[in-house]
């Protein structure tokens, strides 16, 4: 039996026949190809909303070293050896802005890995997804700031914006900045994917109104989803919206409002 007969004979054995540990054994001993390792690292998209203000709003810190000194960005950075993608969500969330997640709040989005991406080198990011009420934030780690940013659609452009920051604009049909002011890598992307998943998916996956707290009032929901259809709240018809959702809310109470009947507080079902 020539050499390469007899590899075959012992891998199709140790494959197929002994123990798991002996095979695994036997493999760590055997000479394997090289491939090039990216690095990876995590994104986290956070939407909230402001009742008082009737803004939707996404947390941006700006970046504190190179590359991209002093960009906004999205919160996160490199995963640990000993991590999940998602642990390292939750932590490199809470280091850089002081808001506390958890694995209930968040969903994972998209890994993005086009191999220019990232100009230190081939790293790839893991984005994730979370709807929480509005927090105090404070700038830690490698942020020099965080700040809560107002969303606002016009067209097919996205508006970030705060009153003491430059607006931040992004093309919808493309995901690249607009204007003199641009987020850091390829975040503007990452923003437009979140974005355009929750406005395909909030008619039948509603969950989008976490941002609401536990309970909410049609008319707040029908706010929110202004925000995504880039159209006045008042545009969606109050039956039409209530009779298309109804399914995915339970009617918990009512609130006075001062003038007529009271109004209906729902929340959320709970996914099964």
């Amino acid at each position: 039996m020539d050499a390469n007969n007899s590899y075959q004979a012992e891998k199709k054995y140790y494959e197929t026949q002994a123990s798991e540990e002996a095979f695994l054994e036997w493999y760590k001993k055997q000479s394997r190809p090289t491939y090039d390792t990216p690095s990876v690292t995590v994104d986290m998209v956070l939407f909230c909303y402001n009742r008082e203000q009737d803004e939707l709003k996404i947390l941006l810190i700006k970046r504190n070293s190179h590359p991209f000194k002093d960009s906004w960005a999205l919160p996160g950075g490199f995963v640990r050896r000993d991590e999940a993608t998602a642990d390292s969500c939750i932590r490199e969330t809470f280091e850089e802005t002081n808001v506390r997640i958890t694995h209930q709040n968040i969903e994972q989005l998209h890994t993005f890995s086009r191999p220019d991406r990232d100009p230190r080198g081939w790293v790839i990011t893991v984005s994730y997804l979370a709807f929480i009420g509005e927090e105090p934030v404070k700038a830690g780690d490698d942020a020099k700031d965080a700040l809560w940013f107002s969303l606002n659609r016009s067209g097919d452009t996205l508006v970030l914006s705060d009153n003491a920051q430059k607006d931040i604009m992004i093309d919808l049909p493309s995901g690249k900045n607009l204007g003199t002011e641009k987020l850091a890598f390829d975040h503007a992307e990452i923003i437009v994917k979140a974005f355009n998943r929750i406005a395909n998916k909030m008619y039948h996956e509603p969950q989008v109104l976490r941002v609401l707290g536990e309970e909410f009032t049609i008319t707040e929901a029908r706010k929110v989803y202004a925000k995504f259809l880039g159209i006045d709240y008042r545009e969606i018809d109050h039956s039409n919206f209530k009779k298309a959702l109804l399914d995915y809310f339970v009617e918990v109470s009512e609130r006075a409002t001062g003038v007529g009947r009271p109004s209906k507080i729902y929340r959320l079902k709970n996914e099964d």
